[in-house]
């Protein structure tokens, strides 16, 4: 569903929670606000136990897997990674949980190693 607001145009995500998939993914086309194929900036909220998080290593169609619930989360927000004086800078100190991220899994590796 999209709402306008004068010339302002947002588009609304409604969350799904599918028991047969254990899966939370936005309705429309894609399961991902972005589609395109560079990594982005994305936010999640688990529609189970409300969990949200932020991560710099999001991509489109592909979902996280919430530490708590271990159901594949896609994000519901997602934009161009940021240059390194935006707060969306990913701390690169911390390890990327590849367990958790649904690009690692079908990728078999590090998806930052993307190009």
């Amino acid at each position: 569903m999209q709402v306008f607001h004068g010339e302002r145009r947002e588009q609304e995500i409604d969350i799904v929670l599918s028991d047969r998939q254990q899966e939370a993914r936005p309705k429309g086309e894609g399961l991902t606000p972005y589609q395109g194929k560079k990594r982005c900036f994305g936010e999640y909220k688990c529609p189970k136990c409300k969990r949200k998080w932020m991560s710099g290593n999001s991509w489109a169609n592909m979902g996280q897997e919430c530490i708590k619930c271990h159901i594949n989360v896609y994000p519901h927000k997602q934009r161009p990674l940021e240059k390194p004086d935006g707060l969306d800078v990913s701390d690169q100190s911390k390890e990327h949980p590849q367990h958790l991220c649904e690009k690692c899994k079908v990728l078999g590796y590090y998806c930052r190693r993307v190009q």
